[in-house]
């Protein structure tokens, strides 16, 4: 069999490995930092290639095989390049005027790097420095401080009384305070990190998620409570759950 065609049966196989990585946490906090956006860089200038080599194929002459690897090639670089350098100019764009930056919202079905996700959005990644302080998005009680050994890294519930909402906040690289503590809004609760799903390079944020009543199925969109960056000046309502955003503007 010749390389190229060695070449074509590879792709698939080593895009399926990349993709899975990154969603391991378990792989991806053992293997070098930039190593899977560097094999994510590859694979796109690859699936370019594959794309450009399935149309001049077509256009020798319209076959099935060769329709379907012309779509197959298409679909991988929409969802594999297009999409992701979209995330891309807007992470190098930087956040809007007096905002962080948000890259995956709620009910999302791109991750913050742009790639498709398996489900839904649960919450909003909020771009923020390694090191850096996150801070309590409203007055609570701090219900659960720990490392949750998955997707989530090291994770802290905030509940919130008497409104009945929980936030949590994920990928902490250090906790700063514990089951049963009450904290303030805009209080330090931690350092950003990139525990759980580890955030490539330039894509490091703060998952913060709400969830209203007992049942985590029961999320809801922290941006349509957010009343923006936390200001010690500023009174928010207490008859209902306002939300600051979980970094330093």
């Amino acid at each position: 069999m010749r390389l190229r065609s060695w070449a074509r049966l590879l792709v698939w196989p080593a895009v399926a490995a990349v993709y899975g990585a990154s969603a391991s946490p378990a792989v991806a906090q053992s293997l070098p930092r930039f190593l899977l956006p560097g094999l994510a860089a590859v694979g796109a200038v690859v699936i370019l290639w594959s794309f450009v080599a399935a149309l001049a194929r077509l256009r020798r002459g319209v076959r099935a095989d060769r329709l379907l690897a012309l779509l197959l090639s298409a679909a991988a670089l929409v969802f594999l390049v297009a999409m992701p350098i979209t995330r891309l100019v807007r992470v190098l764009a930087g956040p809007p005027v007096g905002e962080p930056l948000v890259l995956a919202r709620f009910d999302d079905w791109l991750g913050s790097e742009g790639f498709p996700r398996l489900s839904a959005h649960r919450g909003i990644d909020v771009v923020g420095r390694p090191g850096s302080d996150v801070l309590a998005a409203g007055d609570g009680r701090v219900v659960v401080a720990r490392d949750s050994r998955d997707l989530c890294g090291l994770i802290l519930v905030l509940v919130h009384d008497p409104h009945g909402y929980r936030t949590i906040y994920c990928h902490f690289a250090e906790l700063a305070v514990r089951v049963g503590d009450d904290v303030r809004r805009g209080q330090r609760i931690g350092a950003l990190g990139t525990t759980g799903q580890r955030a490539w390079p330039g894509y490091e944020h703060v998952h913060l998620e709400l969830q209203k009543g007992p049942e985590k199925s029961g999320v809801e969109d922290p941006l349509l409570r957010m009343a923006g960056c936390f200001e010690p000046s500023t009174r928010h309502a207490t008859d209902r759950l306002v939300l600051t955003y979980p970094v330093r503007c």
